[in-house]
């Protein structure tokens, strides 16, 4: 009877032991190897042991887990490994690409989701204050009301615009012009609302100018 000896796949280092595929995966991840007895796997890149009993490869430009016991040897035909490399790395490439879009996907959808939140907790308030207004509930049981779900507070507003005219003589002293006293009027005359109650400084605004400024000789 004649005896057939079996061969390693011509890729295969001839000259090295095959070893578990979990070994050679935590000392060369990225190895391109002949997985030597797998169920039509054949040539593989290993990426990582997933901390139990799998290794995952890629093979066919596909993700797969094979048993971490499995033996293989490192590839050492140049070209195999080439390609083998270039599949695994369009692999990586594709499987960035669908992570980004999903990661994308997933952010639009968490905005969406914030947004409709927002409005929501707005028409809460809206309702709120209008039942406020309508004398159904009284200002420390709204701002109570609101204040429990982390709303701002029902504070009204008055806008008031104002108009101030006056005038007042200067003392020019030696060598200053009207020049001089029109930049100190634009820049330090200011507005004193410290007797009004209640004033929200931040929203002072005002605009200063001189409307005339006469040398009186």
């Amino acid at each position: 009877m004649t005896h057939t000896v079996p061969q390693l796949a011509l890729t295969a280092e001839p000259h090295r032991h095959p070893q578990p595929i979990a070994d050679l995966a935590t000392a060369s991840p990225g190895l391109a190897v002949t997985i030597l007895n797998a169920d039509a796997v054949g040539n593989a890149v290993i990426l990582a042991p997933d901390g139990g009993r799998r290794v995952r490869i890629v093979a066919d430009g596909q993700l797969r887990e094979v048993h971490a016991d499995l033996d293989a040897v490192p590839i050492s035909d140049p070209a195999t490994a080439l390609a083998l490399t270039q599949q695994s790395l369009a692999w990586a490439v594709a499987t960035h690409h669908a992570a980004t879009d999903r990661v994308r996907d997933l952010a639009a959808e968490i905005d969406r989701h914030r947004h409709a939140h927002g409005q929501q907790l707005a028409e809460i308030r809206s309702y709120a204050i209008a039942r406020h207004r309508d004398g159904d509930i009284c200002r420390d049981g709204l701002n109570a009301f609101l204040r429990h779900f982390d709303l701002d507070e029902y504070q009204p507003r008055h806008r008031v615009r104002f108009t101030i005219t006056g005038s007042f003589d200067v003392r020019a002293d030696v060598n200053r012009d009207t020049d001089d006293t029109e930049y100190d009027v634009r820049e330090y005359l200011r507005l004193n609302t410290d007797q009004v109650d209640n004033v929200d400084t931040d929203t002072i605004s005002t605009h200063i100018t001189a409307d005339a400024i006469e040398a009186d000789e």
